[in-house]
């Protein structure tokens, strides 16, 4: 299956998507295999961000918890990415609920150096290292979260949802992949 993101603008993207020799080198990941981000490193493992794999900082749980429906198990959206998509399923019709979460470059994260119009960076305190939103209202929500030397974004999308339920998603998420590194 391939993914198109449909759900962000490019000026999102080119500040949420993880910059090439970022966190992760796409190599396999050193505790196996991932269904669903279900396995779990020690660690040691984990406290090296180069062998980081996004689909083992959340699990389908915690996608499914946040979109309130049932989602697939987390794969990346291309071969070699760092990043981890979980699809959510609602009971009827179809929609594009998601929960994303990206390795990126730990020196990408300085939010003081984001300038893109019609951007908004909002500082987060109480999550991690350091934390921002990158936002562009309307259902663009991205949170950047570091912790010492790994850098990730979690973002969700889900139709309806206000700017205040996604941040509150979001943190969630953070929350629950910062208890993995």
């Amino acid at each position: 299956m391939q993914w198109i993101r449909c759900n962000r603008s490019p000026a999102v993207r080119r500040i949420a998507r993880p910059h090439p020799g970022g966190a992760d080198t796409g190599g396999p990941n050193p505790g196996g295999p991932h269904p669903g981000g279900s396995d779990r490193h020690s660690g040691a493992d984990h406290a090296a961000p180069g062998t980081l794999d996004a689909c083992s900082l959340l699990t389908a749980a915690d996608a499914q918890a946040a979109l309130g429906e049932p989602v697939d198990p987390g794969v990346p959206p291309e071969a070699g990415a760092h990043s981890c998509i979980f699809a959510g399923h609602p009971a009827v019709g179809l929609d594009l609920n998601s929960v994303e979460i990206s390795l990126t470059d730990v020196a990408a994260s300085d939010p003081s150096k984001k300038s893109i119009a019609g951007l908004t960076i909002t500082p987060v305190s109480g999550i991690g290292d350091a934390a921002y939103y990158v936002s562009m209202g309307a259902g663009y929500e991205v949170l950047n979260v570091r912790k010492g030397q790994v850098t990730f974004t979690v973002s969700v999308l889900l139709k309806g949802a206000s700017d205040a339920q996604l941040q509150a998603a979001e943190q969630t998420l953070a929350a629950a992949a910062l208890g993995r590194i």
